[in-house]
């Protein structure tokens, strides 16, 4: 699982990254998802495990950055983030299982939380978000994400096939995520996905 980064060049972008440079998180974001997002698709089979899998992992490491310099594998570093992540998710799915084994105390701060400014700001493009999905998509986004009803429940409603289902919630949430991206660019990346964890 190699990333694009050269090695010789990891060490000083992390070090920005240990600083706050949002373009350094940027460029180990970019190098890592793909990869990140495979490898948990791959092992869940769902989308929608991969992409918050992949959210809570830069989440994770931005939280981390002001010890990643300490870091003297990136590689491994951020996998073995990615899999605590994927084995709690699964865990959190499936609370009757016996608790797997490898899953590490969460060691990260809570996110610094934003200014009234920025969650306005995070607010309004969230609602435009939303609104800029199809139909189809905003209605199943609302009534699994807000109204906290299972894909069972919502394809009985929507008279819709369960997979179906799976595929206008994976699209809505792609496309929101997407959005809110482009229209807050000069607000970290790590906020936005922050933010839509919580949604």
């Amino acid at each position: 699982m190699d990333s694009r980064i050269p090695k010789d060049e990891i060490a000083e972008i992390l070090l920005r990254v240990s600083n706050g440079d949002e373009q350094a998180y940027r460029t180990i974001f970019e190098a890592y998802k793909t990869s990140i997002y495979s490898t948990v698709f791959n092992l869940s089979d769902d989308e929608f495990i991969a992409e918050e899998v992949l959210q809570d992992t830069f989440i994770r490491l931005w939280n981390y950055r002001s010890k990643l310099v300490e870091v003297d594998n990136f590689d491994a570093w951020i996998y073995r983030v990615a899999k605590n992540v994927f084995l709690t998710k699964i865990k959190q799915l499936s609370p009757s299982q016996e608790p797997l084994d490898l899953i590490i105390h969460d060691i990260f701060a809570t996110p610094k939380t934003y200014n009234d400014v920025e969650y306005r700001e995070l607010e309004t493009a969230f609602e435009q978000a939303v609104q800029s999905l199809s139909p189809k998509q905003r209605i199943t986004y609302q009534l699994i994400k807000m109204e906290g009803l299972s894909r069972k429940e919502v394809a009985k409603i929507l008279e819709v096939s369960a997979e179906t289902v799976k595929w206008n919630l994976d699209e809505s949430v792609k496309k929101i995520r997407s959005t809110m991206t482009e229209m807050l660019k000069n607000l970290p990346l790590v906020l936005i996905l922050f933010y839509l964890q919580k949604k």
